[in-house]
């Protein structure tokens, strides 16, 4: 199978912007995964599926038959090593669903440019990891992706590319007249699953914009849910934090 510059562009735009934890794909089913360790390394995993709707959007914005498939994986393996991870893993369910985990020397640097996208931090034996989701760094994340990839972000049409104040419901009723009202449904449906495994015991667990039931803590592990128009949409950005002591 052939793929042409816009298709594999918008592959690898997918993938490195979810492994930099800004997800911009109206997917309906999309989770990253971050394993801290003591030394500051770290695996990062994620998984996506298209729904039908948008898969028949994407496909037409990438000038591919609906048949194709939607990755290259030639494409996404350089595209993330451009970018400074090693896949470990790349994996495709379906046409329209990847999976791909790949390693970081240092998670504090992983997002280029970026001096406050995840800190770590300890004091009296409690290390504090924060993670910024702001509008800064979601740009900084479409900084490092391939050239003309530009295009697809500015048929999002949202708040946190182009600076301009949205309500959350604002924005859906543009998706709508832009691309139809499935894709709106889509996009006010979707949410994105972030989960951190940290080498210690859960002290505390917090995220900014968050209800009680978007965070769960087991074990190591902290799973923060955030619905995907809230990253598109808020331009004060989204704060995870979480202690823990060693």
């Amino acid at each position: 199978m052939q793929f042409n510059k816009k298709n594999t562009r918008l592959a690898s735009l997918i993938c490195c912007l979810a492994l930099s934890v800004c997800i911009i794909s109206t997917s309906c089913t999309t989770s990253v995964s971050l394993d801290a360790r003591t030394d500051k390394s770290g695996a990062v995993a994620m998984q996506t599926k298209l729904s039908p709707s948008v898969q028949t959007l994407v496909s037409s914005l990438a000038g591919v038959d609906s048949t194709e498939e939607l990755f290259d994986a030639a494409q996404i393996r350089a595209s993330l090593k451009a970018a400074g991870f090693a896949v470990t893993g790349l994996k495709f369910p379906s046409k329209s669903a990847i999976t791909v985990t790949a390693e970081t020397k240092n998670i504090t640097t992983m997002l280029r440019g970026s001096k406050d996208f995840l800190t770590v931090t300890n004091s009296n034996g409690i290390n504090d990891m924060r993670i910024k989701l702001t509008p800064e760094n979601v740009r900084k994340a479409v900084a490092v992706m391939p050239e003309d990839t530009a295009l697809y972000i500015e048929l999002l049409i949202a708040p946190v590319f182009t600076g301009e104040a949205m309500t959350p419901q604002e924005y859906t009723d543009l998706i709508a007249i832009a691309y139809g009202d499935k894709i709106a449904q889509d996009l006010l449906k979707a949410r994105v699953n972030l989960m951190f495994s940290v080498p210690g015991t859960i002290v505390s667990a917090e995220m900014t914009n968050s209800k009680e039931n978007d965070i769960a803590v087991k074990d190591n592990t902290i799973t923060m849910s955030i619905p995907l128009v809230t990253l598109l949409t808020d331009l004060k950005g989204t704060e995870c934090r979480i202690r823990w002591k060693e």
